[in-house]
């Protein structure tokens, strides 16, 4: 939620869209919690931000999620929007494998979220915004709920609320 909030209040868009993927090509999926309950997650997040909204294009392709696909649609609809795309500097490092990188770049301006180092040095056509770190990860708070522990700070209460209700990460 603090890097949604910080961009939002940096960048200001008409419209902020969260994108759950369905299967992150780069990522493992040994520990993958399926999409409903991550969408259903996001709608509490957004409830408690007071802004934006789901873009379910990837989970409804199913199979790889791959981020050139999910912008041409976007642009589909709206062929003269400014897109803006965030990333951490964990995906920033990674940016060179992602599928159409090149034709990626010029359909957005990909805005670096760094939490707490120095500021990420970018190219020109890309923005770097820094943010408080808060050590905050969802391998932490699956460890916490797994444990039974405390999760009240880590997350926002409806979260909470919906990760204990629906049984989630438990084993």
């Amino acid at each position: 939620m603090v890097v949604a909030s910080e961009v939002n209040h940096v960048i200001k868009p008409d419209l902020f869209y969260f994108i759950p993927s369905y299967m992150s090509p780069l990522k493992a999926h040994d520990d993958y919690l399926d999409a409903k309950y991550r969408i259903d997650m996001i709608h509490c997040a957004i409830n408690e931000l007071g802004f934006g909204s789901v873009y379910l294009d990837e989970v409804e392709r199913k199979g790889q999620s791959y981020t050139y696909f999910t912008i041409k649609h976007i642009l589909e609809k709206h062929p003269n929007a400014k897109l803006f795309f965030v990333i951490g500097t964990d995906q920033y490092i990674q940016l060179e494998k992602w599928y159409a990188i090149e034709n990626l770049k010029s359909m957005v301006t990909f805005v670096i979220v760094n939490r707490g180092k120095a500021k990420q040095e970018v190219p020109n056509n890309m923005i770097a915004i820094n943010i408080p770190r808060i050590d905050i990860s969802s391998t932490l708070i699956r460890e916490r709920v797994k444990q039974h522990n405390n999760i009240q700070t880590l997350v926002p209460q409806s979260v909470e609320k919906y990760i204990r209700e629906e049984g989630l990460y438990e084993i």
